[in-house]
């Protein structure tokens, strides 16, 4: 294998277990509190928990989505 093929991997590998890790990652580092809920005033104390809970997850896996991309990238272009 060569270098750019084992980079790619690698880089693929990190995005992917971010991907996979979202719920536990904002459990452990309480990222839910970070987040801001605009409609507050129209949902109750446990939709807006519900909420910014979710919305840190999914911010959380678009960021994994964007770090493997570019993994993904290389990896088709060694490949090619």
């Amino acid at each position: 294998m060569d270098i750019r093929e084992i980079l790619s991997l690698i880089i693929m590998a990190v995005g992917f277990i971010t991907v996979y890790s979202a719920k536990f990652l904002v459990k452990k580092f309480r990222l839910y509190e970070r987040q801001k809920c605009d409609n507050a005033s129209e949902m109750s104390e446990e939709e807006i928990q519900t909420y910014k809970y979710n919305k840190a997850v999914f911010n959380i896996k678009i960021t994994g989505l964007v770090i493997s991309i570019p993994g993904l990238i290389l990896f088709i272009v060694s490949f090619r």
